[in-house]
């Protein structure tokens, strides 16, 4: 009785331990979306003392990699949200978060995708990454909240092009030079920076960065220059 007494105890305790940082994993959880936990994050008290829930959380991906882990319990975690068995994995997540507000916060700014890379190039080339990246649910999801992001810039020219077009039919008496830095074309509901796309193009094509068929598709528009207009000066009034 006394040796199955001494079994039971620790049995018991390293069950209630368990069961405790489960419950603190919980409440992280609830409270911050995920189950990220920084090396030397606390959670909430525990007999009087913070509980070491950031060492807790490492101790688990120690005892996993030595393979001293019960399968349960690995399992157990794996269903919690955002765990990862890698420490470096949610500094990841706080990257890709990062970039996605970086790219937000330009479109926020601009209306526009274009010209990012020669403000932001590495939010730029993030955003390139990520349309050929394996990506969760949930962040194709908030990729796709960001008007154009997902497109693949290909597609991006052709949509420039059919604006273009679709201006100068509205606009029978002008060709694609008379476009204003300000110029904005509407379809529906929907708003074209028609002049920000053209500065775009133009940057692009003065960086040496478009294909052959690239510039052919954009020089085919009437009226078409690779150089911005020169302001117009005011008519001399006769004396």
């Amino acid at each position: 009785m006394t040796t199955m007494g001494k079994t039971t105890a620790p049995a018991s305790a390293r069950a209630a331990a368990w069961a405790k940082f489960l419950d603190e994993l919980d409440w992280w959880i609830e409270q911050h979306g995920d189950a990220a936990v920084p090396q030397a994050a606390t959670s909430r008290l525990v007999d009087g003392v913070p509980y070491p829930l950031g060492r807790r959380v490492r101790a688990q991906r120690e005892r996993h990699r030595r393979g001293t882990l019960d399968v349960e319990r690995a399992r157990a975690l794996e269903a919690r949200a955002g765990w990862s068995w890698d420490g470096y994995a949610p500094r990841t997540a706080r990257v890709w978060q990062q970039r996605l507000a970086e790219v937000r916060a330009y479109v926020d700014a601009h209306g526009t995708l274009d010209g990012l890379e020669s403000v932001n190039a590495p939010a730029a080339r993030w955003l390139r990454d990520q349309r050929a990246a394996e990506l969760t649910p949930a962040q194709r999801r908030e990729l796709a909240r960001i008007p154009g992001a997902t497109t693949e810039r290909k597609s991006r020219l052709d949509e420039f092009v059919a604006a273009m077009r679709g201006w100068l039919a509205v606009e029978p008496d002008r060709d694609a030079g008379d476009v204003q830095f300000s110029t904005v074309y509407r379809v529906g509901r929907a708003s074209v920076p028609l002049g920000k796309r053209v500065a775009y193009w133009r940057s692009r094509y003065a960086a040496g960065r478009l294909t052959a068929g690239e510039v052919e598709a954009i020089e085919a528009l009437p009226g078409w220059s690779w150089k911005p207009p020169r302001r117009r000066q005011p008519a001399a009034q006769e004396a």
